[in-house]
């Protein structure tokens, strides 16, 4: 009887316990989520997400660079420009060999007129990855832009 009597509380502290949890996902574990949200096209919360990963505290600068960056293309899709920039410039001071961030950083200066930035950008993560197509197609076109 009194097995009877504890099962239900039993219950309710389990599930308590695996709702902490759940809320206390790591950093990586937030990121992954970001990106399939963003994926879905639900970018603002895609941000939230990557904000959580931002906020754990148990990521190192590289993972951190990438949520920060992540949370960066999805301020900027959402028209978030000043958001956007800050989250880049977060993302290339903890890792300033992070190409994609120079990279997407430049989208959000084209968006905001500022084509020489822009281009700044995308020469810079040509340094880093010299042979990526995409990086010198974005740079022909900035520079085309700029003409």
């Amino acid at each position: 009887m009194r097995l009877k009597k504890f099962a239900i509380p039993l219950a309710i502290t389990i599930l308590a316990l695996g709702l902490a949890a759940a809320a206390q996902a790591g950093g990586k574990q937030e990121i992954m989520a970001g990106n399939k949200a963003a994926m879905a096209g639900k970018l603002k919360t895609a941000a939230k997400y990557y904000t959580r990963a931002i906020k754990a505290g148990d990521l190192d600068d590289k993972n951190l660079a990438v949520a920060y960056a992540n949370r960066g293309s999805a301020n900027d899709d959402l028209g978030r420009r000043r958001a956007a920039l800050a989250d880049f410039a977060s993302a290339i001071k903890l890792d300033p060999n992070f190409a994609e961030a120079y990279y997407n950083r430049s989208f959000a200066y084209e968006k905001a007129g500022q084509i020489k930035k822009a281009l700044a950008d995308i020469k810079t993560a040509l340094k880093l990855s010299p042979k990526d197509k995409t990086y010198l197609q974005r740079e022909y076109y900035l520079k085309t832009r700029l003409n």
